[in-house]
């Protein structure tokens, strides 16, 4: 009998510890529940920012990123002065805005030849033309689609190291006839360096142009030189329409100054000959501006 008590005694003790136990497992688990729940209230309540998504994985995000890259010079000159070429009721005195970037679609189609798409765009802004209305004076529109591939061609001590082949459109996107301007080319570009030193050729052949006598002006390549000094100085010039008839030359030159700061650099720019916007392609000018560049 003192055998079956104790027996009895100790069974009903661990019973009572196991319905203890999984009242404690069930209200951990209810509480867990009841946790996710919430959670799960708040990111169904929490706005999405639909402009700037986060992604959970690192590895897409890179990918990404390195698929962009700043094509052209890009700038800002809050103050560009026009010596000569700007007519009323346009101020001298206005801003001259470039955003350019690139988008690499293929890294190798065939034989290390990749494809990209770019987009440059210029514009012209009377800010300072309270009187009529301050507006844009002048925009150019430059998409592109262009194949290019890396190269290792020693020469002189430095390298010709990418070329491109791609067609550029440029146009002014006006619709009045005697405003619009436009011309598509077929466009290969040769790139070389050598230490400091940088030069970039341009040539082409039109498929496409308006007005008729542009040719004369944008003529049919370009050359710029560049180089790099003192760590953080840049200076370049571009010569525009450089194989022409100089007896009746109509190109034009536009040179260049950055002093490089932590993520911009500040920015000289001076322009002088025909076509500093495609609108003006036969209007000859001169024009000095002061800003900042996004730094390549």
């Amino acid at each position: 009998m003192r055998s079956f008590l104790m027996w009895f005694i100790l069974s009903s003790m661990l019973i009572g510890d196991d319905i203890n136990n999984n009242q404690t497992i069930n209200t951990h688990n209810e509480d867990q529940e009841i946790s996710e729940i919430d959670d799960n209230l708040e990111d169904e309540d929490a706005i999405k920012n639909y402009e700037f998504p986060k992604y959970d994985d690192i590895n897409t995000t890179n990918d990404m990123l390195q698929r962009f890259s700043i094509h052209n010079e890009s700038y800002f000159i809050p103050v560009y002065y026009s010596i000569s070429g700007i007519r009323a009721p346009y101020k001298p005195i206005e801003v001259k805005l470039q955003i350019s970037a690139k988008v690499n679609l293929f890294d190798d189609i065939l034989f290390g030849i990749g494809l990209f798409f770019g987009y440059t765009q210029t514009s012209f802004f009377q800010m300072y033309s309270g009187n009529i209305s301050a507006p844009f004076r002048d925009n150019d529109y430059m998409p592109e689609l262009t194949f290019y591939r890396a190269l290792d061609w020693k020469l002189f001590g430095g390298e010709f190291y990418n070329i491109r082949l791609g067609y550029l459109h440029r146009s002014n996107g006006e619709e009045l006839r005697e405003r619009s301007r436009g011309i598509d080319r077929i466009i290969t570009e040769l790139m070389y360096k050598n230490g400091n030193f940088n030069a970039n050729l341009k040539a082409w052949f039109y498929i496409g142009y308006d007005p008729r006598d542009i040719r004369r002006y944008i003529g049919y390549s370009d050359l710029k030189l560049g180089y790099k000094f003192l760590d953080k100085n840049h200076i370049s010039i571009t010569i525009h329409n450089l194989i022409h008839n100089y007896k009746k030359y109509k190109g034009s030159f536009m040179l260049e100054y950055k002093f490089d700061l932590e993520r911009t650099s500040l920015y000289v720019q001076y322009f002088q000959g025909y076509g500093d916007n495609l609108y003006q392609y036969n209007i000859k000018s001169k024009s000095i501006g002061l800003g900042v560049s996004i730094k390549k």
